[in-house]
């Protein structure tokens, strides 16, 4: 070979690389649309970035279930809890202009915070790494300031900086300090120091009633009958939440956190203050992003959820690509996670994945495992296998169970989905059933059957309501002597005592979160304190 056409092979090699990719990248994006016909979400978008341009956006899905309007590039989703990163970063260029310390106590930005604390005071960081041990939510306060000044009344249980307890109101505390010490409200400061930045045009730094026509509706399942429900409209300003953007704005967005804070128009945090950004601590969370190492990467990502939107920002910082998905009746995970291994796939020189093999959650292998008689006293729930069905008989009819996860089923419709059926094993053998407050046992369980109850417990069971549009009822419920709460159709999780009428979730140990009962009467308390949120006792039946 000639040394001149060495040296063009040589020149030309970049190109040829660089086309391959793309072609690799062509065919992982058709692998992605593909897959993405299967989907039952009402509608979703994913964005795919490197690190100069935006690669691909895919549309899929309904804006709104009745008319057929179809999500585009261009729809508007809200990112929930994504926007907790826009007020970490939006703080930290207050770091690098010397007007905002991580370390100092938050009292020193925001003199009206306080809690009634024996431990040393907040500081920023605390707050931002979800760390300051404050509880995590007021949905009855939602994006109101007196959510944060109810704080005045919190006791927390251990110091800051012990544990990692994720806090929404802690994120609003934060945005009340970034207020304070920029002079402006919230959506003008995110706006003046990213979106204009970024180039982020259609991005929404306020969730008001003037953007809700811009909006898809958006969905959730209604356990009774497996159906896509409207989530009721609420507006939302505070700064754990509040973002409304498209794919093409937040994909761009992802491109400052590849690029180490360096936007299109030159740094817009120092390398210092990102480094910070990006430096995690407990549970690997960072200052409002969850950053981990996974298959020779650094990983920095974080989900959103807020009325039926779900979102997930991701940023692949070594293989240099961002992704960006965000449905308005929740996520298809399978999805998403094929996006991203086939794109990983692509720029690795790998085989692309397997799509999604979406099996039937009515397929259920080990269906045998739960057929049986389970007892009651003189109630009996009798279970029956047949092939990978799990059915439920009675009254002469069969119930087919869909599989939830593990060993939770849940039926698709009527009265019996408002409970999950939840199994138990004993050294591998399935010996109890609990529904709601219901609890039964096989054959095969050879422990207790009687259990000592408090009897104060009889009073604080029931069903409790707050008229907010994110949390409506919770149950409370005695099941084997211990008192349980329920959301939704969930199994329900144990209360211990933490005090007089008061009780503490019984996972983890150190969960801040309280929940009080008080204002009996004729034995049945009226109202439960969930965290300070008052809910009232409302019983059907």
């Amino acid at each position: 070979m000639s040394p001149s056409l060495a040296f063009l092979l040589l020149a030309l090699a970049p190109a040829f690389a660089q086309n391959d990719t793309a072609a690799r990248l062509a065919r992982a994006f058709a692998a992605i649309d593909r897959a993405a016909t299967a989907s039952t979400a009402p509608g979703m978008v994913v964005g795919i970035t490197d690190r100069t341009r935006t690669l691909k956006i895919g549309a899929y899905g309904y804006a709104n279930l009745n008319s057929k309007t179809r999500i585009t590039p261009e729809t508007l989703f809200e990112i929930g809890s994504v926007s907790k990163s826009f007020t970490a970063i939006s703080l930290m260029e207050l770091f690098d202009e010397d007007r905002f310390d991580p370390q100092e106590p938050v009292a020193k930005y925001l003199p009206w915070f306080a809690l009634k604390s024996r431990y040393r005071a907040i500081t920023g960081h605390d707050l931002l790494t979800h760390t300051s041990g404050l509880q995590n939510y007021r949905p009855d306060l939602a994006s109101m300031p007196f959510a944060a000044l109810s704080l005045r009344d919190f006791e927390p249980s251990y110091a800051p900086g012990e544990h990692y307890w994720y806090s929404n109101l802690g994120f609003q505390v934060l945005g009340y300090v970034l207020e304070h010490i920029d002079a402006a409200k919230y959506d003008t400061i995110v706006q003046r120091r990213i979106l204009n930045r970024l180039g982020m045009s259609a991005t929404h730094a306020a969730i008001d009633d003037a953007l809700r026509a811009r909006l898809p509706q958006s969905y959730s399942h209604w356990p009774y009958t497996g159906e896509f429900t409207e989530e009721p409209w609420f507006e939302y300003l505070a700064a754990d939440g509040s973002i409304a953007s498209t794919a093409g704005d937040m994909t761009a967005y992802a491109r400052l956190i590849l690029n180490r804070g360096v936007a299109p128009s030159g740094r817009l945090l120092s390398e210092r203050a990102f480094a910070q950004l990006t430096r995690p601590t407990l549970n690997s969370y960072a200052y409002g992003l969850f950053v981990r190492q996974d298959d020779g990467d650094t990983v920095i990502q974080h989900g959103g959820g807020i009325a039926g939107f779900q979102t997930l920002l991701e940023m692949h910082m070594q293989d240099g690509f961002g992704i960006i998905a965000m449905g308005n009746g929740g996520l298809d995970r399978e999805l998403v996670q094929f996006a991203i291994a086939s794109v990983k796939a692509a720029l690795r020189d790998k085989p692309l994945p397997d799509p999604p093999a979406r099996p039937s959650s009515a397929a259920i292998t080990n269906s045998g495992d739960f057929a049986g008689l389970f007892s009651s006293g003189a109630r009996s729930l009798e279970f029956s296998a047949a092939g990978n069905r799990l059915t439920l008989k009675q009254s002469g009819a069969s119930i087919p169970l869909l599989r939830v996860q593990g060993d939770t089923f849940r039926v698709e419709s009527g009265i019996l989905a408002e409970y999950y059926f939840v199994f138990t094993r004993n050294a591998g053998k399935v010996t109890e059933l609990s529904y709601g407050p219901d609890w039964y046992t096989s054959k095969a369980y050879t422990g207790p059957k009687q259990f000592d109850t408090p009897p104060e417990f009889a009073a604080y069971a029931g069903r409790y309501v707050n008229h907010n549009p994110e949390e409506g009822a919770v149950h409370v419920f005695v099941r084997k002597g211990q008192l349980f709460l329920a959301t939704g159709t969930g199994p329900g999780q144990r209360l211990l005592p933490a005090g007089p009428a008061t009780f503490r979730p019984g996972a983890p140990e150190f969960n801040p979160e309280r929940i009080s009962f008080d204002s009996i009467v004729e034995g049945h308390a009226l109202r439960l304190l969930r965290s300070g949120m008052p809910m009232y006792r409302m019983d059907l039946r």
